[in-house]
């Protein structure tokens, strides 16, 4: 059963979970480990833009 009070998942975090999925299924992990990087700092730097966004937001209120 979910929980309601869970975070909503992003796509990309069940893209992410692919990707470590196949990872792990891989023979030669390199070129999947540099999407996942790739991927996850795009995530973080996304994150961190958004809550930029919000406190800009609520100075200006």
């Amino acid at each position: 059963m979910l929980d309601p009070m869970a975070k909503k998942r992003e796509p990309v975090d069940d893209l992410l979970d692919s990707l470590i999925w196949m990872r792990r299924k891989a023979k030669k992990h390199e070129p999947v480990d540099e999407l996942i990087d790739a991927l996850v700092n795009m995530r973080r730097q996304a994150k961190e833009k958004a809550s930029k966004r919000k406190r800009a937001n609520r100075k200006l209120k």
